[in-house]
């Protein structure tokens, strides 16, 4: 192993960051130069200078930090589109939801390499002040352009910081990430994904010791370390070959074993049902057929289109299993096999769809019915008086009715697998069964720490196995429970405002809330601002006699407000087709309702 320098840790000045329009920083090299520009601030180099201190970065340092080629030839295009620049520098990534995300270009507002490490910086930096460093931390990614580089370059950051990573050598679903950190009992783990968001982004999603997603204050201390005033170049990272590895089959194999029981001989129950299944064109496909091997489930027919992981998601502009048309091509692969079932993951596999043949064609369930039932499959294949659920709280209501009515406890979080775990984390006594969001999201066992859409997957196969041996299915399950505990429908709605527009129709639905929701007497209001800090985000919830329920917030990553919908008709005598279609005109004309509250006259 070769000798290498400490990294020296300056003390980050905002105001350099923002850049100095008379002198540029060589940072790996230590020097400065100047460069001369004129007075419109454009550099006689031909890239653009910053003379006004709006960007929070220099784009010359960007470029010679940035091992990309191409980029000192896109900053200098941008120099010619003042509103791109700004777009690209002013501003940066921040964690959101779901860690950071954003189409990948130049600039510290967009996912590259160097923004890559700069985040890897921070998060060790992190692990530093946290005195946990030395307990390493697993890196792993998905199929998308440059994730893998991504993935590396933050190996070879962290580990030129004196801190171990272990880098999982190939794209892999994200549980299998988050269940390596678990069984290492790391300090962290770094998953480079973007997720199910279009083909132009990337991500990176990180983790805490806990084995869950990071919440604050962790998020915010990390960002407040991802300063941008001394860029790490190359000079700044170890070896490729100073980096651990963990064999992708290997990392594969040891997740399903163990987070997949293996049933074979031990259960007679018939698991050899038809089913077709697609991963997006994510990373998905081979754990899923390892999971089925090692649970004694029938290999599902594959959507050959779309097995093989391709980061540029041909066909699928959007890759995400909600969106209309995103599975069409597995729909017409089940047609042709004759098949009624059809199971989706998003393309970094922690997400599971679900969707039937039915005499009126295929019917998606909604992510609020795969909740309801994979819970009560949880709950009737479980024991004890200390089971513990947990939803979100734009999920449906059913699954807190459904827990209560057996006597289990549930608790509702706020939205993200970072809080639906973190009763998991906080109560060790207790033992976790089941937690889901209304977006496709389950944890079905507590050996990852998030939502698994491989570990689901075969929850939900061995559900319809158990419900087939009792000549029912899952369509015919969700009415039984409706008789059980009531009907519940749910349904959503969203829309683009400007942001200063949804805070001050916010405001003014906090200072003068509606009196009914479509004509039914509001009962209840719930202000999530005025929770207990750090259980607090900026969402309200209204509650009417009818059986109506609205919770309301901004989007985290877009400027549109979110509209959660919910109808429960108690013990529903008659038809329950025409009982939920009656709810789902509800909803419509409560949606038109919620939505009116935002447009104001112009």
């Amino acid at each position: 192993m070769r000798t290498r320098q400490p990294i020296e840790y300056e003390d980050d000045n905002e105001e350099q960051a923002k850049g100095e329009c008379r002198e540029k920083h060589r940072f790996t090299g230590g020097e400065r130069a100047t460069v001369p520009f004129d007075r419109a601030g454009m550099r006689q180099d031909g890239c653009v200078s910053d003379p006004t201190r709006v960007l929070a970065v220099e784009p010359l340092a960007w470029a010679e930090a940035d091992p990309d080629p191409t980029t000192l030839l896109a900053i200098k295009e941008l120099s010619t589109d003042p509103e791109a620049l700004t777009a690209k520098f002013a501003g940066r990534l921040r964690f959101g939801t779901a860690g950071l995300r954003a189409p990948r270009g130049v600039g510290p507002a967009r996912m590259n390499r160097v923004t890559a490490r700069v985040a890897a910086r921070a998060i060790g930096r992190h692990l530093e002040a946290l005195q946990i460093a030395q307990r390493g931390v697993i890196i792993g990614y998905d199929a998308r352009p440059e994730s893998d580089t991504y993935a590396m370059d933050s190996a070879r950051l962290l580990t030129a910081m004196g801190i171990t990573c272990w880098l999982i050598d190939g794209a892999c679903p994200t549980p299998v990430v988050a269940w390596h950190l678990r069984e290492r009992q790391a300090a962290a783990a770094i998953v480079v994904t973007a997720s199910h968001n279009p083909v132009a982004d990337s991500g990176y999603k990180v983790f805490g010791s806990d084995g869950t997603q990071i919440r604050p204050p962790a998020d915010t201390q990390i960002e407040e370390l991802m300063t941008f005033s001394r860029l790490p170049g190359d000079d700044d990272l170890a070896a490729v070959q100073e980096v651990n590895r963990i064999d992708l089959a290997t990392a594969i194999s040891s997740y399903v074993d163990a987070a997949i029981p293996d049933r074979k001989a031990t259960e007679s129950l018939d698991l050899q049902a038809s089913w077709a299944y697609t991963p997006l064109c994510g990373v998905g496909g081979d754990t899923m057929e390892r999971a089925c091997s090692r649970a004694g489930i029938t290999a599902p027919t594959r959507v050959e289109s779309q097995f093989e992981p391709n980061g540029l998601f041909p066909g699928l502009p959007f890759p995400n299993p909600e969106e209309p048309g995103a599975m069409n091509e597995a729909y017409s692969v089940a047609d042709e096999a004759g098949i009624d079932l059809v199971v989706a993951n998003d393309p970094d596999a922690d997400r599971l769809a679900v969707a039937m043949k039915t005499v009126d064609g295929w019917r998606q369930l909604s992510g609020d019915e795969v909740g309801l039932l994979l819970c009560d499959h949880q709950l009737s294949n479980t024991t004890g008086d200390n089971r513990l659920t947990a939803s979100s709280v734009v999920s449906s209501q059913a699954v807190a009715a459904l827990c209560a009515r057996r006597g289990v406890e549930h608790i509702r979080t706020l939205t993200g697998f970072k809080w639906i775990m973190e009763p998991a984390v906080k109560k060790p006594e207790a033992r976790w069964i089941f937690g889901y969001e209304e977006a496709l999201g389950y944890s079905v066992n507590d050996h990852v720490l998030d939502k698994d859409g491989i570990a689901a997957a075969v929850t939900f196969m061995e559900m319809v196995a158990s419900l087939r041996s009792k000549g029912l299915d899952p369509l015919t399950r969700l009415d039984e429970l409706a008789f059980e505990i009531g009907l519940y429908v749910t349904s959503q709605v969203s829309a683009r405002f400007e942001p200063q527009q949804i805070e001050s129709c916010l405001e003014a639905l906090r200072s003068a809330p509606p009196q009914d929701l479509d004509g039914s007497p509001i009962v209840d209001i719930k202000d999530w601002l005025n929770q207990p800090s750090p259980h607090n985000t900026n969402l309200l919830e209204f509650r009417s006699q009818g059986g109506s329920r609205v919770a309301i917030r901004p989007s985290g990553t877009e400027p549109k407000v979110k509209i959660y919908l919910e109808q429960f008709a108690q013990s529903p005598h008659d038809d329950l087709g025409s009982a939920r279609i009656r709810c789902g005109e509800q909803l419509e004309s409560l949606g038109l309702v919620a939505l009116s509250w935002f447009r104001t006259e112009s």
